[in-house]
């Protein structure tokens, strides 16, 4: 049977081929300098669902605060943008999803208050390596820079996959499922140290986004199209048990439990709820197949995530 993330990747590159004389835009960075090379308070700020770029978020800031620097680590969702002018260093991560970073995180970014000078650092997460994540990224970059950020340091670190499909059993679910690794950590420690390494010479980066099929393919309203394929979204009231950890997750007030109800306007598809309940309450089928989350998955499949050991003295 066609699994979900193939039926939507075949309809986007049906209609990206459709649309293949349209031109996708690059975008660089300016010639600016940044407005210190010494910066003292850097915050992460992090779009997080199933808490791998948060992983990666606290071990930028364990290593940053390694190197001197007071590091804050925020939730997206909950903090305050007036703040941001507080800092003189800011790193933005968020996970990849349908080839681009999610539509709440670069409406929270057009939404930030002027940072002219302030170093930026931009991360994602990704489970697979089809994702257009260096697209993703040079996007994140590109806001920060329309506010006045000057760009440091850009990386991508791919995680074991949490889209929800039915058997959870591709070859590129399997692939990752020791993801994040040693290595994986290895690579984020040298990316916080080598961006503060570069403001301290005071060396911005450039960037360009690629013009390939799946830049094309970001442009389609493929949220939209996987909505079409859900064919019931709700909560099961018999087993929810009111934590509200759906309602924190999801990123647009879409979900209310209490109520066992989704605004399905709204929803984002990003299954945060789904892979965030405790009580397996969510409920959500996919053509007809019915889904589980995350967790249940690592659960069947006795997988334990990998810490740092940075987190068994570092508090952020």
């Amino acid at each position: 049977m066609e699994t979900r993330r193939n039926f939507i990747i075949k309809s986007a590159i049906l209609c990206a081929v459709l649309s293949w004389p349209l031109s996708a835009a690059t975008a660089r960075a300016a010639a600016r300098e940044f407005k210190t090379r010494s910066p003292q308070r850097a915050l992460v700020v992090c779009y997080s669902q199933s808490g791998f770029t948060d992983r990666y978020g606290r071990l930028i800031g364990c290593t940053l605060r390694d190197r001197g620097l007071a590091v804050d680590l925020a939730d997206m969702r909950h903090f305050d943008k007036k703040r941001m002018a507080d800092y003189d260093l800011i790193w933005i991560g968020s996970p990849v999803f349908y080839y681009d970073i999610p539509q709440n995180v670069s409406d929270w970014l057009a939404g930030i208050p002027a940072i002219p000078g302030v170093p930026v650092a931009a991360f994602v997460s990704f489970g697979g390596p089809e994702g257009n994540q260096h697209n993703a990224l040079c996007h994140v970059l590109h806001l920060l820079a329309e506010k006045g950020g000057v760009p440091a340091g850009m990386e991508a670190f791919r995680s074991i996959p949490s889209y929800p499909t039915p058997a959870w059993d591709s070859e590129n679910q399997r692939s990752g499922e020791h993801l994040p690794d040693q290595a994986t950590y290895n690579a984020v420690r040298r990316f916080a140290t080598k961006t503060l390494d570069r403001i301290q010479q005071g060396t911005p980066i450039s960037y360009a986004s690629e013009i390939e099929l799946r830049e094309l393919a970001r442009m389609l309203p493929l949220v939209w199209l996987n909505k079409k394929a859900i064919s019931a979204h709700t909560v099961d009231k018999a087993k929810c048990i009111l934590c509200g950890a759906c309602v924190k997750k999801c990123p647009v007030d879409a979900i209310h439990p209490e109520k066992q109800r989704v605004d399905r306007d709204r929803c984002l598809a990003c299954f945060g709820c789904l892979n965030n309940c405790p009580a397996g309450a969510v409920v959500i089928s996919y053509r007809g197949q019915p889904l589980y989350g995350f967790p249940e998955y690592l659960r069947r499949r006795k997988i334990a995530i990998l810490e740092p050991p940075e987190f068994g003295h570092c508090a952020l």
